[in-house]
């Protein structure tokens, strides 16, 4: 379920990925035959060759014999499923959730844990070289963490079949647009898992169930909201008995009858949930580091950010704050900085920066998400943090916040951007390039090939790839985040 493309709004991690059938083809007759898995494919699945043609293996692990059996033949691969495990890799372990072989939400969790981060690092150097040509010059040591109950957010489809049958509420299969009832959920946090079976409860006794489509689980550090999609209008007593849920779960209940600004509030309350990002006094400048050691005696310092249950945040919480502190200890921001913070979102790494930087530009395609980092920056008393809206992959070169005057210039920049990338804006930075100025840019990637493909251009500028390292922000998924940091 890890973090689809944030091109509309320029801010979108990661979300479902909906299977889209192929043709129908002819079942296949050959009978199963063994294998030896070399390594694990991107999307999870064992791969090899077989007859001179690549082999995508379900279920299996690298350096397994398998016996097979053909599922599709392709024209440039084929794919089977493992029937039998001859000999079991020692990475291999029992998966924790009941639905594992036929939810689709995780892929890994036959995979040890150790193992799932050394794979996820392996295939992005794997997409650097081969994508870009390039490798970094220092590998950091991966960002990870909680394996289990890490996750946050959660959508899950609902599906009343006819003659009032008992609902369906769950994720969707592997391969498959069908959805396979959840019981239970360990990947989420307890709080979420425990209001997943709360509230699943509620909708199988509801009066109309075949009134919402879906549901999205929220949490905040301390709250929680639940979010109600509702094609058609929801039974009184139905609306009645979802609102006494959330008093008692002391969570927020949003409704969304329409598309997603649509969104809200049911009762009385702020629509907000929030979460608290640590400060670490160990980084920045060696200034900034020794005023924050000479005020060892005083509080750690965090700042509090707030969002709405349809805006983007990360998932994993922990993993976030770790990410937040790596970024400030690579860009080693100081009060000469001009920091400019592109697909920007809320202000996740705009705020913290602004706490160590002179000025901080914040830059995001959608208003929604610019007056949210305008009210965070309030809310902290932060006032060198500004947030401008454009849209990034256009050109930016007029707007005011970006012309190359000699005395604003930024010499850090920071981007954030969707799986699609950054390419249109790295573009652009050209005009920030040159011999008298030393721009460090720090790049936050949620997917390998893109990375690679932006770096290629990056280093076309004249930058290296100094240093770069994985982060593991979705466990027992394939979904793959980096942090790289590129110099003149």
């Amino acid at each position: 379920m890890s973090r689809s493309n944030r091109r509309a709004s320029n801010h979108k991690k990661p979300g479902p990925r909906f299977y889209s059938p192929g043709k129908k083809t002819s079942p296949l007759t050959e009978p199963p035959f063994e294998v030896t898995i070399e390594k694990l494919g991107h999307d999870g699945r064992g791969l090899c060759r077989h007859n001179g043609k690549i082999l995508f293996v379900s279920g299996a692990l690298p350096g397994e014999r398998v016996r097979v059996s053909y599922l599709n033949r392709r024209a440039k691969y084929d794919e089977a499923r493992c029937l039998e495990v001859l000999d079991a890799s020692e990475q291999r372990r029992s998966p924790r959730c009941r639905h594992f072989n036929q939810c689709g939400g995780c892929e890994l969790q036959h995979l040890s844990s150790e193992a799932q981060i050394d794979a996820k690092q392996q295939q992005a150097l794997d997409q650097l070289r081969r994508l870009g040509g390039l490798a970094p010059e220092n590998i950091l040591s991966p960002l990870d963490l909680n394996h289990w109950q890490y996750r946050r957010r959660a959508r899950l489809g609902v599906l009343t079949g006819k003659n009032k049958a008992t609902p369906v509420i769950g994720f969707r299969r592997k391969q498959s647009k069908q959805l396979i009832p959840i019981k239970e959920c360990p990947i989420l946090e307890h709080r979420a898992e425990q209001l997943l079976k709360d509230l699943s409860s509620s909708i199988i006794q509801s009066e109309k169930p075949q009134s919402i489509s879906h549901i999205e689980l929220a949490l905040g550090d301390e709250d929680a909201a639940i979010v109600l999609r509702h094609p058609r209008p929801l039974a009184s007593n139905d609306l009645k008995a979802f609102d006494q849920l959330a008093r008692r779960q002391n969570t927020q209940l949003y409704l969304q009858p329409g598309d997603i600004d649509s969104i809200y509030r049911h009762g009385e309350g702020q629509e907000r949930l929030y979460y608290n990002l640590h400060l670490p006094r160990h980084v920045g400048s060696a200034e900034n580091i020794q005023e924050n050691q000479d005020n060892r005696d005083q509080p750690e310092k965090s700042l509090v950010l707030g969002y709405h249950p349809s805006d983007f945040t990360q998932v994993n919480a922990a993993i976030n704050q770790k990410m937040v502190t790596q970024a400030l200890e690579l860009l080693e921001p100081n009060n000469q900085d001009r920091i400019l913070d592109l697909f920007c979102g809320l202000g996740n790494f705009t705020l913290p920066l602004a706490t160590l930087a002179a000025e901080v530009v914040g830059v995001e395609g959608s208003e929604k998400m610019v007056a949210r980092g305008t009210e965070n920056a309030k809310l902290n008393d932060i006032s060198n943090a500004r947030f401008y809206c454009a849209d990034l992959t256009r050109d930016i070169s007029q707007k005011p916040w970006f012309k190359n005057q000699s005395d604003q210039r930024f010499n850090k920049i920071l981007l954030d951007p969707p799986r699609a990338g950054a390419l249109e804006v790295i573009q652009q930075l050209k005009q920030y390039t040159s011999e008298t100025l030393s721009t460090t840019v720090l790049y936050i990637s949620c997917d390998p090939a893109t990375l690679a493909r932006d770096a290629a251009e990056l280093v076309k500028q004249g930058y290296r790839l100094e240093k770069w390292g994985v982060m593991n922000m979705f466990p027992q998924t394939t979904h793959v985040e980096s942090i790289a940091l590129f110099t003149r």
